[in-house]
């Protein structure tokens, strides 16, 4: 007997790549871009990926888009790049000098600047709105004033 299946999935997060403001839940962060595999499994052991998709996303209510591979090409080595340095893996000036050096490199938008070095949440800003429905919260507050919903911090 031979036990296989579909649909197991990985995701893995790539690296934030910009900031931005999200229209879904009003906050201002920075952006991931996750790749999700989609695996054939057998005896539950992912073999064989046949579906890999990437997403640019708001890391506080998930909202996004997919990336084709022209968009994927621009973005993943500011996104990698942005993650080596949050890690610690590179210092400030090789950082610069990645997007120094790349002609074709990344979207003007993102070339230089310094992203901070500290993990990305929504805690950082005076300004703190609800994932569901973009209310502002009130800073210490568990839930929405407006749709009851739960907070993450």
């Amino acid at each position: 007997m031979i036990i296989f299946g579909w649909g197991h999935q990985t995701i893995k997060n790539v690296g934030p790549v910009f900031k931005n403001h999200c229209s879904h839940c009003n906050n201002k962060e920075y952006w991931t871009l996750t790749k999700y595999t989609t695996w054939f499994t057998l005896f539950f052991i992912p073999v064989i990926p046949y579906s890999i998709k990437y997403f640019l996303s708001c890391p506080v209510c998930q909202y996004g888009i997919t990336l084709d591979n022209r968009q994927l090409e621009q973005i993943e080595p500011t996104a990698r790049a942005n993650q080596l340095l949050i890690d610690g893996k590179i210092t400030e000036i090789e950082y610069k000098a990645k997007f120094k050096q790349s002609e074709n490199g990344t979207p003007s938008s993102v070339e230089g600047e310094v992203i901070e070095k500290k993990p990305f949440n929504n805690t950082g800003g005076k300004n703190k709105f609800c994932s569901e429905c973009g209310a502002q919260i009130i800073e210490g507050a568990k839930f929405c004033g407006t749709c009851g919903s739960k907070i993450f911090n």
